[in-house]
């Protein structure tokens, strides 16, 4: 299986050594991370800060995206909002 190397800045090593389980590799943590049973975003906050700016503002937008659409839905099919 092919390799690659990759520089991240130490405050997120030292993030990602506290997330990484007594018997799990990098490579295992980082995929856990972003392929997680909880999905992508519960991941993202699992990282404890990592995510930057543009990432949480990606999330609002689309969780507002997800909630107009669910609002439209609703109207269209007569359901009474939550």
């Amino acid at each position: 299986m092919a390799s690659h190397q990759v520089s991240i800045r130490n405050d997120v090593y030292q993030k990602l050594v506290k997330l990484k389980k007594q018997d799990e590799s990098f490579s295992d943590l980082i995929d856990r991370l972003s392929h997680g049973a909880k999905g992508s975003w519960d991941a993202l906050e699992e990282l404890n800060g990592i995510a930057g700016p543009d990432e949480l503002q990606m999330e609002a937008i689309i969780n507002q995206n997800r909630s107009t659409l669910e609002k439209t839905f609703q109207k269209r099919l007569g359901i009474e909002e939550k």
